[in-house]
């Protein structure tokens, strides 16, 4: 396949989608909390139940993609999200509102375990990082557009059509793909249903210590991103009296940074690999994180500290996104589909076990997202700097 603007940008959206469904309805948890009368902390555990589902079907949807191809699972993806769109949006207590977000992620779960594989498929490693950044870039808009578009329909109507739009978003997406994008698997190349063979490639990867060392540095790293996502909405609208309607400009600020390293790894990568660019991109993660351990010895640190502390963490996934599902599959043999099953399962388990530790810990203050987030960073940049040093050039499975 190759890569046009109209099939990157399709992909982007396709992508978007996760991000879409976690963010956009972010200016509402406070809403969410007093119209269903549920405190917020649980609210909050909504973004986790949507990670937690949507990081341990990935394992599954990645050899079924295998065996049938990728259109028919995301074509399957997409109906499925869009159905979980519309149970939140009819939603009339927290139950429905979980039961809704779990049957949204399963979905959802679908549709991103395929993409990087239909990117994958026929490219070498600093080309996938290359293609991956424009898709990312594209990707981006959803974050910096979510929260702004969540917060303009809370604005007019009400939480429910944040909803109600995912799911024509969904349609307008599996439209698009049926136009523009083919099948990249062609049928000889597809392998038999197996979760036992499946299972056995996920031991062989685990087993790799350099794969688990890039799976374990971006989970960690995500953990944190994953944490400023779950509390960030308390943070800014409750203790700072951030409008609902604002908060999206805010968190755009993360994207605009996010979108200047995507554009910076996409022009760059081949030039310098995806290895060297990584190298400094998580420096500034771990500055960005002792910043962050600092601000919680203030009893109310200026809003602006904690923005730009926020933007040094988020931005540098713009590289560190491609750059450690890079390093990963370079040392993964022919595992392509198995590595990007067990990255986004290893991403967004600990992206929920990141929010729900911020949930669990709530006591009312900012601490708890900047300590989460801070520790995230520092032992990502740490497990990072382990791997690289001692990868072996050859080592496989």
């Amino acid at each position: 396949m190759k890569l046009t603007l109209p099939i990157i940008l399709v992909l982007g959206l396709l992508a978007g989608l996760t991000p879409m469904a976690i963010d956009a309805y972010l200016p509402s948890i406070p809403t969410i909390s007093k119209d269903l009368d549920t405190n917020i902390d649980l609210v909050q555990m909504t973004v986790s139940m949507y990670l937690l589902v949507f990081a341990f079907l990935q394992i599954l949807f990645e050899p079924i993609s295998d065996a049938i191809g990728r259109r028919k699972v995301v074509v399957g993806g997409l109906s499925i999200y869009a159905i979980g769109s519309i149970i939140c949006a009819l939603s009339q207590n927290y139950e429905m509102l979980l039961v809704g977000r779990a049957v949204q992620a399963l979905g959802g779960a679908a549709v991103a375990v395929c993409v990087p594989a239909l990117v994958k498929d026929g490219l070498s490693i600093n080309q996938f990082a290359k293609a991956m950044s424009m898709v990312m870039l594209v990707m981006a808009l959803a974050p910096l557009a979510a929260p702004i578009i969540g917060g303009a329909i809370l604005t007019v109507l009400s939480w429910h059509y944040i909803f109600g739009f995912l799911c024509i978003l969904s349609l307008v997406g599996m439209t698009l793909f049926l136009l523009t994008i083919p099948e990249t698997l062609p049928v000889e190349k597809r392998t038999p249903f197996s979760f036992s063979n499946a299972i056995g490639n996920y031991g062989r990867l685990l087993s790799n210590r350099t794969v688990l060392g890039y799976l374990a540095a971006s989970a960690f790293f995500f953990g944190g991103m994953m944490s400023f996502i779950t509390g960030s909405s308390f943070v800014y609208i409750e203790l700072y009296g951030v409008d609902p309607a604002h908060f999206g400009f805010f968190v755009g600020l993360n994207v605009i940074t996010m979108m200047s390293a995507s554009t910076i790894n996409s022009r760059f990568v081949e030039k310098l690999g995806t290895e060297f660019l990584s190298k400094y991109a998580i420096i500034v993660v771990l500055s960005s994180s002792i910043a962050m351990i600092i601000l919680t010895f203030f009893e109310h640190p200026p809003l602006a500290l904690i923005i730009i502390s926020s933007m040094l963490f988020m931005g540098p996934m713009g590289i560190l996104g491609s750059g450690f599902m890079a390093g990963a599959l370079r040392h993964a043999g022919n595992h392509n589909g198995s590595v990007t099953a067990l990255a986004g399962t290893s991403r967004f388990a600990f992206g929920a076990l990141g929010g729900a530790v911020v949930s669990l810990l709530h006591n009312g203050t900012f601490i708890p997202m900047l300590a989460t987030m801070a520790s995230c960073g520092i032992i990502s940049f740490v497990i990072f700097k382990v791997t690289t040093r001692y990868a072996a050039p050859t080592d496989t499975v």
